[in-house]
């Protein structure tokens, strides 16, 4: 089975109708069909990832082969040949009961790690059909599939100017630059030679060890040379146990804790890189660079290799950097969508516990909504944004008349040469090398996507190009990659107008100008950074704040398992300049580290709290004037002028994140998140005097006009002590699925605590409006009102309703129903409502209308183009468990959603056993497993007609599973004719899974209901011929309660009538409200 990012790069088609195209006839079996076909619109790339990386991926080990490296020499391990079944690599939980070491006797697998520190179990690869044997053991808790996550590999300067535009050397002094501090990173390796890491013999001795330094394995790299570690780099472990067994290192890789990519040197001398180190790029002199924090100490945990990062490897290191000691943790790699349930981060919960401070990359899936990774209310989640120093650079071209001069970014150096389209030699992406002598000194221009932008330069050069322009096709914003030619990087804009000029002009020569450092506009979010947004389920918003993340430069590995072959430009450069939230991260981890030099004492929460609630919030969007707000920088840019001296703190134990798993917003955060605002909610927040002395402190409120944040006027607090106080936030004026954002301040002198507030406006499981007909009317005339209650959840609820109307109106006496009437003057109600009862959705054998017919027999061509990952949604109306649906999502992994696709949480290459309400949910999967359509099979959706009946039709024809690349052919067939009727039908090519792992089943919109035909070895596995038929039984709604009443106008002029409901299954108090005027 494979293993994949989580931050995985999701192709999201929207299909909006049926467009005019003739339809196909033909003669099928016994009938003639009509087939029209659905034709693609618009694409959308949620995570940009995959374009930055490096190079592709060496495939995951298929069906049948191996699941481990062996070295010329050494026997197999015993054991690991899945002969059934390709293996699988997963992580056991369980009590204290269980014996580990019975794991492999049950399973044949191989334990790879065992923990105990950060909880007990252990990781091991195994073969994919004895899953369900470790699982069934006594005293297994849970079984958790590995996952392979991704550095968050960004944009790809300097630097000091990084340090001085957070405010850094101020706190310098006080903390000795971090010294004393441990800084744990975990990546991918370190280049221990290079002189960020270098002791010049003043550091002090480690405060702990002994530390593993493990480098020099020549056995299988012979440029991995011994390091012995120093007091700056005093540790360097090799985490790649599941790696190495599972998918192998490459030749160019180092077995050992050397980094042979780059990205670890970047962060960790990024973090707490030494002082005044000089650096140089490309021949180019480019000043000195600092990390964050220069005096801290280094440990380098390497848990990525060039796929990618697995889960039970990170764990481990967790757990090794925990009883290490370390102080901080930098965590520049994908995970964290669901915190809960995954691994990683819940490792970081007990190092959160253990007192360390944990920074984590937000993502490079920007500026889209909600693509935030690393929800863990126990770790600072970090965007990107720029500092105020930019490497600019300008392309002229002229035709000899006219001329056009465009801005951009580059640190290559100037050429002059013919510009060409490399649209014009059929490859306007530069995608793959051009052949030699394709060019002749030319500077190509170049279209950003799809692979890494310096690779792009690497294949023009290939072909005998002097330069490159590339250009972004949307704003995407710009990066000083290392090219293999001098180049340089426009924006959407410039391109536009670039390709404008080319088209109306011949013979035109371009200059590149090379890269210069200039001031730039510093506090601008950078567009791949990944975004808050109200679709957060948890009631906390990420990121937490936002540091520089664009044209960083700091360290680099010289000797780069791609360098030189178009991957990670030419060998030899111990510096590079990029961007992402990979280098965001490690501003915050280096600025922990010199918070905890300065506040030995400080928890890891007060130290988020300190950074959160003294960040410079002007900042703006990726546009470079729009103000940016929470969902884009959480609580606003790190300034460390500040935060070292915050006069309060607000932190949270472990516990209380536990504790409030369900209800954030309660716990002890420095900021406020509500994702469903009824109306009124009050929250409570403990500050923690960080004076000597008792302080008092003025509480104010920035809000918008309809939303109203009520707190003390002044709170005194105890010195050292602690003080509790109300939130209460009204938003009964918000529209409906509205977002405000609002910011208490407390202040004491000069000193200011900054408190982020974000609302969603949505009812509760428990809906209340009201009405009133007419809303006009004279004085003396009355309205009819009406008050509707209504519970949408599947539980019962109680709930209590009160309605006092407004001075302007009174109640005709005796015509309340359904509530209780109070001297004319109010209502009251209150009752328990019943709860909705589910969708049931049912799977069995069936009769499908024509079994399984070829779409290609109608004579229909493929028409949809699946990539890995991908969902392509269709406009269909059609019937399912009781609703009436207008979209359905094809996703590349055998199975569709109803409604269709919104995004990455609706695709998923990992099975699940129906129903289950995790996403995706209203799902139906006649072959749910890990497909890659980029290795083949053929893709349609087709509507399709007898001449009596209609149907949709999606087929996956010859789908080949991603592990052992069997191919299956299966199809939905919906119908479109105003009643339910849906099936799956199979076709001759089938497996039984990728790995063995394979949903056949259906359920309905909430996961609460519906069934399998097989999962994961349970059922009977389809075969060609099966007919599979879903049907169901449309829920039922909740109880309703309605309130009528009549008002009687006693004074002129506009009223508003609110209700005020609340109820024991939803939080506040849901209010709605009606206006009116009595004339």
């Amino acid at each position: 089975m494979r293993k994949k990012t989580l931050a995985m790069v999701i192709l999201l088609t929207t299909l909006m109708s049926l467009v005019g195209v003739a339809p196909v006839a033909s003669q099928g079996p016994d009938e003639p069909f009509t087939a029209t076909p659905l034709v693609p619109g618009s694409s959308i790339t949620v995570d940009a990832e995959k374009e930055d990386a490096p190079a592709p991926a060496p495939p995951v080990p298929s069906f049948g082969e191996p699941v481990f490296q062996v070295r010329a020499g050494e026997a197999p391990a015993p054991g690991l040949v899945a002969e059934d079944l390709e293996a699988v690599s997963i992580i056991v939980t369980f009590d204290e009961s269980f014996d580990a070491s019975a794991l492999e006797a049950a399973s044949g697998g191989q334990v790879i790690h065992r923990y105990k520190e950060i909880f007990n179990g252990a990781s091991m690869v195994l073969a994919g059909d004895k899953v369900d044997a470790v699982a069934s053991m006594t005293g297994v808790t849970g079984v958790y599939l590995d996952e392979l996550l991704q550095p968050d590999h960004g944009d790809s300067s300097f630097d000091y100017t990084n340090p001085r535009f957070i405010g850094a050397p101020s706190i310098w002094p006080g903390g000795n630059a971090g010294e004393g501090v441990v800084v744990g990173v975990l990546d991918t390796g370190i280049w221990p030679e290079h002189p960020s890491f270098a002791d010049d013999g003043t550091y002090p001795a480690p405060p702990g060890g002994p530390y593993a330094c493990d480098f020099g394995d020549t056995a299988w790299n012979p440029d991995d040379a011994p390091f012995t570690c120093n007091n700056k780099l005093i540790g360097a472990y090799d985490f790649l146990d599941t790696y190495k067994l599972y998918t192998g290192l490459l030749p160019g890789e180092f077995d050992s804790a050397r980094d042979a990519d780059g990205h670890g040197t970047h962060t960790s001398s990024t973090a707490a890189g030494n002082y005044g180190v000089e650096a140089s790029m490309l021949g180019v002199d480019r000043g000195k660079v600092s990390g964050i924090a220069p005096r801290a100490h280094v440990i380098m945990y390497k848990v990525c290799g060039d796929a990618g990062c697995y889960s039970s490897d990170s764990a481990a290191a967790v757990e090794q950097a925990i009883l290490d000691g370390v102080d901080v943790i930098n965590f520049s790699i994908s995970g964290g969508s669901d915190p809960y349930s995954d691994i990683v981060s819940q490792a970081f919960l007990h190092a959160y516990d253990a007192g360390v401070f944990v920074a984590a990359s937000a993502g490079n899936s920007g500026p889209g909504a909600d693509t935030v990774a690393h929800r863990e209310p126990w770790a600072m989640t970090v965007g990107a944004s720029t500092n105020d120093r930019t490497y600019e650079a300008t392309v002229t071209l002229t035709d000899g008349t006219d001329t056009l001069e465009l801005d951009g970014a580059s640190i290559t150096a100037g050429y002059t040469a013919d510009v060409v389209l490399a649209a014009d030699y059929g490859d306007g992406l530069c995608l793959t090398p051009f052949p030699a002598g394709t060019f002749s000194g030319q500077i190509v221009v170049c279209e950003r996507g799809a692979i890494a932008r310096v690779t792009k330069s690497y294949n023009v050069q290939q072909g005998g190009a002097g330069g490159m322009i590339l250009y972004n096709p949307v704003l995407q914003g710009l990066s000083t990659d290392p090219h293999y030619v001098p180049s340089i990087h426009i924006e959407n804009d410039a391109g536009a107008a670039l390709l404008d000029f080319m088209a109306t002009h011949t013979g035109v020569v371009g200059t590149l100008s090379g890269g210069v450092e200039a001031a730039g506009q510093g506090d601008v979010m950078a567009a791949f950074s990944s975004r808050g947004g109200p679709g957060q389920s948890l009631g906390i918003s990420k990121p937490d704040i936002t540091a520089p993340g664009v044209q960083i430069l700091a360290g680099n590995t010289p000797l780069g398992v791609w360098q030189g072959d178009g991957g990670m430009g030419p060998y030899g450069e111990w510096f590079q300049a990029i961007g992402g939230t990979s280098m965001s991260s490690p501003h915050i981890a280096g600025s922990a580290a010199l918070l905890k030099a300065l506040h030995p004492d400080w928890t890891p929460g007060q130290i988020k709290s300190a950074l959160m609630t003294t960040a410079w919030d002007d900042v703006v969007k990726e546009d470079g004037e729009t103000p940016a707000d929470p969902f884009d920088y959480g609580s606003g840019r790190v300034d460390l002028n500040k935060a070292g001296n915050p006069g309060l703190t607000i932190s949270a134990t472990g516990q209380d994140f536990l504790d409030h798993e369900t209800d954030l917003w309660n716990a002890n955060y420095p900021s406020l998140y509500v994702p469903v605002m009824p109306g009124r909610i009050t929250v409570q927040r403990t500050v923690h005097s960080e004076l000597s002395g008792r302080s008092w402190w003025r509480l104010s409120v920035d809000s918008p006009d309809d939303v109203h944040v009520y707190v003390p006027r002044w709170i005194r607090v105890p010195g050292n002590g602690d003080k509790t106080f109300n939130i209460t936030v009204d938003a009964r004026d918000v529209p409906m699925d509205e977002v405000r954002h609002a910011t208490l301040y407390l202040k004491r002198g000069h000193k200011t605590v900054r408190f982020p507030i974000t609302i969603v406006r949505r009812q509760p499981v428990v809906t209340l409006e009201q009405n009133c007909d007419p809303a006009s009317f004279a004085r003396g005339e009355t309205t009819d009102c009406t008050i509707t209650i209504a519970n949408n959840s599947f539980d019962e609820a109680t709930v209590s309703l009160v309605d006092f109307l407004p001075w302007r109106l009174r109640l005709v006496s005796g015509s309340v129903v359904g509530a209780d009437e109070h001297w004319r003057r109010w209502l009251s109600y209150e009752g328990t409502l019943a709860g909705a009862a589910p969708p049931e959705v049912t799977v069995d054998a069936g009769f499908a209308p024509y079994g399984y017919l070829p779409l290609s027999s109608i004579g229909a061509p493929p028409n949809v183009t699946h990539s890995d990952e991908s969902c392509t949604n269709f406009s269909a109306n059609f019937v399912y468990a009781g609703e009436t649906y207008s979209a359905i999502g094809m996703v590349s992994n055998g199975y569709a959603v109803v409604g269709g696709c919104t995004g990455n949480d609706d695709i998923s290459y990992i099975n699940q056993v129906l129903p289950n309400p995790g996403p995706p949910n209203n799902v139906l999967a006649p072959f749910w497993t890990d497909l890659n359509p980029d290795a083949g099979g053929n893709y349609y959706a087709y509507s399709i007609g007898d001449g009596v009946n209609n149907w949709m039709v999606l087929e996956w024809e010859d789908a080949p599973n991603y592990g052992d690349g069997l191919p299956n052919s299966f199809q939905i067939w919906v119908g479109t004719d105003g009643f339910e009727d849906i099936s799956f039908t199979y076709g001759p090519a089938l497996s039984l899974g990728d790995g063995g792992w394979l949903t056949v089943g259906a359920e309905n919109a909430y996961g609460n209901s519906g069934e399998n035909y097989y999962a994961d070895g349970d059922g009977t596995p389809p075969a060609a011929g099966t007919d599979v038929v879903v049907t169901s039984v449309p829920g039922a709604p909740g109880e309703t309660h309605t309130i009528t009443f009549t008002a009687k106008g006693r004074r002129k002029g506009e009223w508003k009538n609110c209700a005020y409901m609340t109820g024991d299954t939803f939080f506040g108090t849901n209010i709605a409200c009606f206006s009116g005027v009595v004339e």
